[in-house]
């Protein structure tokens, strides 16, 4: 009934309109199908359709369905909140507690259309924040969502003044071993890969009831690469 794919980061799980280069998950499935791909065949596969998304630049799980059966009772389930979501993140500075949680509402940012605004206006949200591991001036958060709103984590953690490790959009920068590491040495040229070239984000964990067979699903993703080597550098150069 499900397919669940472990997504690479810088791929968008649906075509956009306004960013049409950009390579997309949903439009290779159906080329796929329509083609008689070695993997559908093999498979049988005749309809696959995504059941959530999440965004471009995020690593980890994506849930596709098999049957329009599936894909309208996982609808369903999403749609009052019966599904447990979990990310990691990789966020600047430390929160208060240990464990906390953001609810102010996220509505549309006035004249950008693709920017969210966490705040008094728009609709209800509320996410659930904890520590999984500290560093200096770093720290690594598990959240859990309790509504789905477009970008919640991302304008939740802008609201708290702790914005993820290289969201642009959100208030973060990106994570650079120069600025970590003593007595770094720069290259011949003069430039620098960041450690993360993302938002920092990774969604980890999926859980729910099967629409049909009743039973419990739990889908899990392990931590993204380039998330693990910036936490090794961490670990080794700003421990806590």
């Amino acid at each position: 009934h499900f397919v669940a794919l472990d997504k690479m980061t810088h791929m968008a799980v649906t075509h956009s309109q306004r960013f049409p280069d950009r390579p997309s998950l949903d439009p290779l499935i159906r080329h796929a199908i329509a083609s008689n791909a070695c993997w559908v065949t093999k498979r049988g596969v005749k309809y696959m359709r995504y059941a959530c998304r999440i965004d471009f630049e995020t690593s980890g799980v994506v849930l596709f369905c098999k049957s329009s059966e599936a894909r309208q009772g996982i609808g369903d389930l999403m749609g009052s909140n019966r599904v447990e979501r979990q990310f990691h993140c990789l966020v600047h500075g430390r929160p208060e507690q240990s464990s906390f949680e953001v609810g102010a509402k996220v509505g549309w940012l006035r004249g950008q259309p693709e920017l969210m605004r966490a705040g008094n206006r728009g609709k209800h949200a509320l996410t659930r924040f904890e520590v999984v591991e500290q560093f200096n001036g770093f720290t690594l958060l598990r959240c859990q969502l309790e509504t789905d709103r477009k970008h919640q984590i991302r304008t939740h953690l802008q609201y708290a003044n702790i914005p993820i490790v290289g969201d642009a959009c959100y208030g973060g920068q990106m994570l650079l071993l120069s600025r970590i590491k003593p007595h770094y040495r720069p290259r011949r040229d003069g430039t620098e890969k960041p450690l993360i070239d993302r938002t920092a984000l990774h969604f980890n964990r999926l859980v729910f009831e099967h629409p049909i067979t009743r039973g419990n699903v739990i889908i899990q993703s392990p931590m993204a690469r380039d998330m693990e080597v910036a936490m090794k550098y961490l670990r080794k150069y700003c421990p806590y």
